[in-house]
């Protein structure tokens, strides 16, 4: 048992290792071929063991290493018939959105403070949805937990690699696009309103931390547990897609009416640029916007011409190389 908690504490020493670290890179630079996704985990831990730690038992595996079948754990960046980036090309960080299930084991204490948090916050936002609950408070409780989760993750590095890791991380952007709608002058019915998005992905975030955790009770396991199946993920993800776009437009519908900064409306449109270049259930979202409006106004001839250059338009805004390539997407 002692060896057991050895290694589990080696391996979490491993997972937070700097892997920017140069002696790495030019060790990585230097093999060849290149080894894939599934591969360089084997290489990291050979060169971790003859370079930093001999302690270190490279054989060693916590259970359930490999992620689940169709499903990234926790970045939600990719629907079900995409692929993700990790797939083609080796990670050159410790990845929390790979293999989120196997971290959660082996995090245990952090594991626990992020099973802690989420759970007063998940309680705080569905009083908020029952208004018994300051919707600003348990707002507040859900970035608190997002950014837990990040640190137990990732740790704090000041690197721009660490940052771009991060914000592909599915609740990397999280912490910051729910500050925005904690600015004054939001009305309190659109801001329990917004709380949506972010109350599903913590959701997501708390059943991965009920599955993969080695001391919980085994009836939270069991109760939670299914919420972190592919399907039941998949269809989480593409609920929380729709409420962010329906949380943007009702952003835009209460600035008209005086109920919403427009600063604030402002930013969380920025996020929403951010969120459809990474997100293809944020992509579906528009998608389906588009499916619904351009056959009724595709048919009045002023306005389609209308419709097709304000489409043109927004795409910029993702895509600046689209005018010139004649793209077109179904982002409003």
């Amino acid at each position: 048992m002692a060896d057991e908690d050895l290694q589990v504490e080696k391996y979490q020493d491993f997972l937070d290792f700097d892997w920017t670290d140069s002696r790495w890179e030019t060790y990585l630079e230097g093999l060849y071929p290149q080894p894939n996704h599934r591969q360089l985990n084997k290489f990291k831990k050979k060169w971790y063991k003859k370079n930093v730690d001999p302690a270190l038992d490279d054989t060693w595996d916590p259970p359930s290493l490999e992620p689940e079948a169709g499903a990234n754990s926790s970045s939600g960046s990719t629907a079900p018939t995409s692929s993700s980036s990790s797939s083609s090309a080796p990670l050159a960080f410790p990845n929390g959105a790979y293999a989120d299930g196997t971290r959660w084991q082996v995090m245990r204490q952090k594991a626990t403070i992020c099973f802690v948090t989420y759970a007063v916050s998940l309680v705080m936002s569905i009083g908020a949805f029952a208004l018994v609950f300051p919707p600003y408070q348990a707002l507040l409780s859900l970035v608190m937990g997002f950014s837990l989760e990040l640190l137990a993750k990732y740790g704090l590095k000041f690197k721009s690699e660490y940052l771009q890791f991060v914000l592909l991380d599915d609740v990397g952007v999280m912490p910051i696009m729910a500050l925005t709608l904690l600015m004054p002058g939001l009305h309190p019915y659109l801001r329990i309103f917004a709380i949506t998005p972010f109350f599903l992905t913590a959701v997501l975030s708390f059943a991965q931390i009920c599955k993969n955790h080695p001391t919980l009770p085994a009836w939270v396991a069991d109760f939670f547990a299914p919420l972190s199946n592919s399907v039941a993920r998949f269809r989480i993800m593409e609920l929380r897609g729709h409420s962010e776009v329906a949380v943007g437009f009702a952003l835009m519908a209460g600035v008209l009416s005086g109920r919403a900064a427009p600063f604030a409306a402002l930013l969380f449109w920025n996020f929403m640029m951010m969120r459809y270049m990474m997100s293809s259930w944020t992509q579906s979202s528009f998608r389906k916007i588009d499916n619904t409006l351009n056959p009724v106004l595709g048919k009045i001839p002023i306005i389609r011409s209308g419709y097709a250059s304000l489409k043109r338009k927004m795409y910029g805004f993702v895509d600046p190389e689209s005018r010139r390539d004649g793209k077109l997407c179904a982002i409003l």
